[in-house]
């Protein structure tokens, strides 16, 4: 028994401290080199580990709903959660399931005709890809858009 007050760690405890130091540095190691935001905490986030080149586009999605008051012109709304049941992150991180599959975008409809029964139901969403172009870090004023996807409902004169 040691009369200093100090305890000294056993040969299971050190071991199980060493393996576990270097499981631990070895999943830094590879977060840090082969990693994505799915590796987290073991690898940085994307969106703080990485920067745009300061001459090509940024990417902003945009979602646009035709109304029952005004089916005629496609109008810009925000992907709220108080509206949608989503928020933006959610709605964007499925983004390429809802490509493939743009009748996904009626459950949208759905939840917001259930939120906001209120207001005028939505016959139609899209989702667009506008790109900004960027020149030495600023905006140029030049901007393209892209649909990427588009749900309407049953019997609705599509638009362009």
């Amino acid at each position: 028994m040691n009369t200093t007050g100090d305890e000294q760690l056993g040969r299971v405890g050190r071991t199980w401290r060493v393996v576990l130091v270097a499981v631990l540095a070895l999943l830094f190691a590879l977060g840090s080199t082969v990693g994505d935001d799915h590796w987290w905490p073991f690898a940085p986030w994307r969106m703080f580990s990485t920067s745009t080149d300061p001459n090509r586009a940024v990417v902003s999605t945009v979602m646009e709903v035709r109304t029952e008051a005004h089916p005629e012109v496609w109008n810009r709304h925000a992907i709220r959660l108080r509206d949608v049941g989503l928020n933006r992150a959610e709605v964007e991180g499925r983004l390429s399931r809802i490509r493939e599959d743009p009748t996904m975008l009626e459950t949208i409809a759905e939840a917001h005709e259930r939120l906001r029964p209120e207001r005028s139901r939505w016959l139609g969403i899209r989702f667009v890809f506008e790109r900004h172009l960027l020149e030495g870090g600023k905006p140029t004023g030049e901007i393209t858009r892209e649909v990427v996807a588009t749900w309407e409902s049953d019997g609705l004169e599509p638009l362009p």
